[in-house]
């Protein structure tokens, strides 16, 4: 008992002499049975090879064992690396492409510029024949800010623009401050996808609708499809159109968890936010909650850029890698959606929002391998009020919510082919999803027993005892509530 309170208190376990003499003895007899084990393999894989020889079959070669420090890390890597998802049901890399071998960076700035324009050249030029009619310019303003004054931030700035010419506008899904956890006091950034010269227009109200994702306002139970942020906000619209909504956006926050003297980031999403010319009322939120939605007055379109940056885009600490691996795929979630409405000739008057975002809440983890850098250094980068920063990227879906046209539909159709034909990608593969409502009802144990578990040795993946809300019901996801009772 004594060597066992020592052990989970993280010191060393003191042994007697005869104790120590019969962990050696211990010791050599698995030694032994390991080499006997060991022998016993390499005869069975010469018998069968002169087995297979005298039938003709071929002959798996065993890997040769490592014979420098060197291969022994390249193989450690080869299996770390394969923890990753490469994302190849997503996209096609193409022969010769690896996900975790990259190929190396140029270093100098003056060259990762040049290289960068010149493949970003050759995607637009790709692009071209898929085009929609029309040429439609993009623009995009950064909003300086904090937790604490972002709403009245973003109202100043659409105080004088016109909603016709506004794509949509949204929290830059990116950390900045990383002092501390909260994001009340932290530095952050919205965007505002618009027109050129669509922010000075004649000035106008800017009214704020917001629904949170603990309210129940939707009626599901398990096996129900899930509901999305934008399908609870298209619900509530009513008659309120695109040319008077400046966006529609999920409220995203990105909290700090400390442990010792590490901090780890989790993405957040409370709710959903409209900005528009009127609010929404309270009609919805009387009538909740609602046993079935109406119909989103807008075709929903869910691209995954994570799947992109996994491969282009892997550090979350910095820009993506010049030259790219796979230089055929846009380097930014910007990129992507500039693309988007390019094909589909998208009209700013028919969107009520595009947005830059997450689609999963929880630990905001590496992407490949390539994600590890050979120093801990983090390059301080631009930021909208001139102070440069360091930053963490955590954006994983472009979403657009526009008004459907016939126009529109042929412009889905150059971009499936687009995608097919130059990306060589299904990034829409979350356009129309919505997955199950799965619940784990199962009784819960005890307080005793789960601090039990955490304190046994032998369970490396038990987690610690939950102190709060033990006895709540589960929840059927995003306003939907909780389980009832049986």
């Amino acid at each position: 008992m004594r060597n066992l309170i020592r052990a989970l208190r993280g010191k060393p376990v003191e042994l007697s002499p005869k104790q120590q003499e019969k962990l050696a003895k211990a010791q050599a007899r698995a030694d032994a049975q390991i080499a006997a084990g060991e022998a016993a393999g390499r005869k069975a894989r010469e018998d069968y090879a002169v087995f297979a020889a005298a039938q003709g079959l071929p002959v798996e070669q065993q890997a040769a064992p490592p014979t420098s420090l060197r291969d022994v890390v390249e193989r450690a890597k080869d299996s770390f690396g394969e923890l990753f998802d490469d994302r190849r049901d997503v996209l096609d890399p193409g022969p010769g492409a690896d996900f975790n071998r990259p190929p190396e960076e140029v270093a100098r700035p003056e060259e990762r510029a040049a290289v960068a324009l010149a493949e970003r050249d050759r995607r637009e030029a790709a692009r071209a024949p898929y085009r929609g009619q029309r040429e439609l310019p993009v623009a995009f303003t950064r909003i300086p800010a904090t937790g604490r004054t972002q709403r009245e931030a973003v109202i100043a700035a659409l105080g004088t623009a016109d909603p016709a010419g506004v794509f949509g506008v949204y929290r830059v899904p990116d950390r900045l401050d990383h002092r501390r956890s909260s994001e009340a006091d932290a530095y952050l950034e919205w965007e505002i996808v618009h027109a050129p010269g669509a922010l000075a227009a004649a000035a106008g109200p800017v009214a704020t609708s917001v629904v949170s994702r603990a309210a129940h306002l939707v009626q599901r139970a398990p096996g129900d499809p899930s509901v999305l942020d934008e399908d609870v906000l298209g619900a509530a619209l009513g008659d309120l159109g695109p040319e008077r909504c400046f966006g529609l956006t999920r409220l995203l926050t990105l909290r700090g968890v400390t442990f010792d003297d590490h901090r780890s980031w989790a993405a957040h999403v409370e709710g959903a936010l409209l900005l528009a010319r009127s609010g929404l009322g309270d009609a919805f939120a009387r009538g909740a909650p609602h046993a079935t939605l109406a119909p989103s007055p807008f075709h929903l379109e869910i691209l995954d850029w994570e799947a992109i940056a996994a491969w282009v885009a892997p550090w979350r600490w910095g820009p993506p890698r010049t030259p790219s691996p796979l230089p055929h795929l846009p380097s930014s979630p910007q990129e992507l959606l500039v693309a988007y409405l390019d094909v589909v000739g998208v009209d700013s008057a028919d969107c009520y929002g595009v947005q830059i975002t997450r689609g999963s809440e929880g630990d905001i983890a590496d992407l490949s391998i390539a994600s590890f850098r050979k120093t801990f250094d983090r390059p301080k980068l631009p930021s909208a009020d001139g102070e440069p920063r360091q930053r963490l990227h955590a954006a994983e879906q472009v979403i657009l919510a526009y008004r459907d046209r016939p126009d529109y539909v042929d412009g889905r159709a150059r971009w499936a082919a687009y995608q097919r034909e130059v990306l060589r990608a299904r990034l829409d593969h979350l356009t129309g999803v919505r997955p199950p409502i799965v619940v784990d009802d199962h009784p819960r144990q005890s307080f005793a027993e789960e601090v039990f578990d955490f304190l046994n040795p032998l369970d490396a993946f038990s987690t610690f005892p939950q102190l709060r809300h033990r006895n709540a019901r589960p929840s059927l996801g995003p306003y939907c509530g909780e389980l009832p009772e049986r």
